[in-house]
């Protein structure tokens, strides 16, 4: 029996955008192919059974078909993949080499959280993916470039199309079970301009390939230009001149020893940021954030930028706490998706992974190993990357785990594992 493959990174973002208004039970019965083994088979059919319950409820159906080497194959995916609550499987069957499992969904039920939210106090809003009991699995981000259109309206602010990057990462690096790299001088789009965000998707998994990351952010400064001004007095050579401003040197303007001048009393301070899933290229996230600060909001002396100097002033330090939050909210939404790790090597029945203890992953763990279909990626009507298309290859056993590997045993294969293959943990209810 032939399953359809289906696509899981988009369908989750789809999920973190939308859910049912009102509180209900849901219950559906989902089959799978036994073919690659019980593990895999049983998470196949939750989630068959879980498009159901969406579709009927609160989903939509986008499907792709292709011929290829004279055989057609067929995508679909549902969007959301889940409803709030926890699955829980009522009975289990297997019968002709397929294996049926019934599961309901009380959607006002609280969520349990397997993973403990990240210190920035993320919410528990969303449906925590599988875990092992007591365990927090690190999510690898690399953060990237972030085009500054205006310049000229920064230009006390340094090169912060690069030591913005480089302050988010640190940020999520300060964050429990988030390990993020610094990519700042690397952009997305050709010459650094932005265009439409979904149409980085082949950079994304570029750098994801390479990095040996989940997740790619990137984005761009909107505004940092300063919105008002106002009349200051100086006596007897007051006036600072590390302060901005523009000085009167008219009549008695040096009556006294007093000056004049407008300096820059509000300013603002915008940013608009994409998180990518590196497996798809898909993006899985979009906001805007944005703040305006009071007071001392610029400083004409900071030719080389100094971080700790900028957060000295209001500018400074209300950036610093919109940057906060925006950790926050990206380790949050990573924290929502399912841990995955890509396959690095493999040698007959062993299989390596660029993960390991530092991750999470332990010896005895059991995943399921996932192979991408790049020929079948999906597309919205506009051009949007909605993600790739998967299908199961089997599950594996880990062996042997270090701080950066973890050696694993293939069982219950369905295909060739490959290097760039990928692996999760299957639901645990």
């Amino acid at each position: 029996m032939k399953t359809k493959p289906f696509c899981y990174a988009a369908l989750w973002a789809a999920f973190l955008l939308a859910g049912p208004a009102v509180a209900e039970v849901y219950r559906a019965e989902g089959v799978a192919s036994l073919e690659s083994g019980r593990v895999a088979a049983r998470q196949q059919a939750i989630e068959d059974a879980v498009r159901q319950m969406a579709m009927t409820h609160a989903g939509t159906l986008q499907a792709t078909s292709r011929l290829d080497n004279g055989e057609l194959t067929e995508s679909s995916m549902t969007g959301p993949l889940t409803l709030p609550g926890t699955p829980r499987v009522l009975q289990e069957s297997q019968r002709d080499g397929l294996l049926f499992v019934t599961v309901e969904v009380d959607t006002a039920e609280p969520v349990s959280a397997a993973e403990p939210a990240a210190a920035s106090g993320a919410s528990q809003a969303c449906a925590r993916p599988a875990t092992p009991a007591g365990r927090f699995l690190t999510r690898r981000l690399v953060s990237t470039y972030f085009e500054v259109p205006q310049p000229q309206d920064a230009g006390d602010l340094g090169n912060l199309a690069t030591w913005l990057p480089t302050e988010l990462s640190r940020r999520l690096n300060a964050l429990r079970d988030v390990r993020a790299l610094d990519a700042g001088n690397v952009s997305l789009f050709p010459g650094g301009k932005v265009q439409e965000p979904w149409q980085a998707s082949d950079a994304v998994r570029d750098i994801g390939r390479r990095e040996e990351v989940q997740f790619v952010l990137a984005g761009r400064v909107l505004d940092t230009a300063v919105t008002r001004k106002e009349p200051r007095l100086g006596a007897f050579g007051g006036a600072s001149g590390s302060e901005a401003g523009v000085y009167y040197n008219g009549p008695l303007a040096g009556l006294f020893g007093a000056s004049a001048r407008v300096v820059p009393v509000e300013r603002r301070f915008a940013v608009e940021y994409w998180l990518y899933d590196a497996l798809t290229g898909g993006v899985l996230a979009t906001a805007t954030a944005e703040t305006t600060a009071h007071g001392a909001v610029h400083d004409s002396s900071l030719r080389v930028f100094d971080l700790s100097r900028f957060q000295q002033n209001d500018y400074g330090r209300s950036v610093a706490t919109l940057l906060d939050g925006i950790a926050g909210k990206l380790a949050n939404t990573m924290h929502c998706l399912p841990f995955a790790a890509r396959v690095v090597r493999v040698d007959g029945d062993r299989v390596y992974l660029g993960a390991g203890t530092l991750d999470g992953l332990a010896s005895a763990d059991r995943l399921i190993v996932y192979k991408q279909q790049p020929r079948t990626e999906i597309r919205r009507g506009d051009g949007v990357v909605l993600g790739l298309p998967e299908r199961v290859i089997g599950d594996i056993e880990l062996l042997q785990v270090q701080p950066r590997l973890a050696v694993a045993l293939l069982r219950n294969a369905r295909g060739t594992v490959e290097t760039g293959d990928w692996v999760r943990f299957p639901v645990r209810r």
